[in-house]
C-alpha cells in the first residue's frame, strides 16, 4: 500500500483545495476546510482543537490504545501548524480546555483527555 508523508500530503490537500476553491479560499487549507468556508462554517481554533483531540483519540481507539492519551509523537509545533496558530494561541487554548476540565497533563507531562464526550460537544 503506498503511502504519504505529511509534507507530501499537505501539499497535496493544499494544492487540491486551491485548485477547487480558486482564490476565493485563500485562507483555506485543503478542500474539507475550503467548502466548510463556502457553507458558512468557521470553526474557531478551540473548538478546531477540541475536533484534533477526538479525532486522535477515536484512532487510538480503533488502534488498540489508550484514548485519552495522546501519542508523545505529537507535537505543540505539529499542532499548531495543523490549526494554522502559532504556539503561543495553541498554549492558550489548551489552557482553555484544561480550565474547563475537558484535559489534564500526565505525570509524565503527556496530554490526557478528561472527558472526551464534553471535547466532542466543543467540537460540533
Amino acid at each position: 500500500m503506498p503511502t504519504a508523508s505529511i509534507a507530501e500530503s499537505h501539499v497535496a490537500r493544499t494544492g487540491y483545495a486551491h485548485l477547487a476553491q480558486g482564490a476565493i479560499f485563500d485562507g483555506a487549507d485543503d478542500a474539507l476546510t475550503a467548502r466548510r468556508w463556502a457553507c458558512g462554517v468557521h470553526p474557531q481554533p478551540l473548538a478546531r482543537l477540541a475536533a484534533l483531540l477526538v479525532s486522535i483519540s477515536r484512532n487510538n481507539t480503533y488502534e488498540g490504545r489508550d484514548p485519552r492519551t495522546m501519542p508523545e509523537a505529537l507535537t505543540s509545533g505539529f499542532v499548531a501548524d495543523l490549526l494554522g496558530v502559532d504556539i503561543s494561541k495553541l498554549a492558550g487554548l489548551l489552557v482553555e480546555l484544561r480550565n474547563r476540565g475537558l484535559i489534564e497533563s500526565g505525570a509524565d507531562a503527556t496530554l490526557r483527555l478528561r472527558d472526551i464526550r464534553g471535547l466532542e460537544r466543543l467540537a460540533n
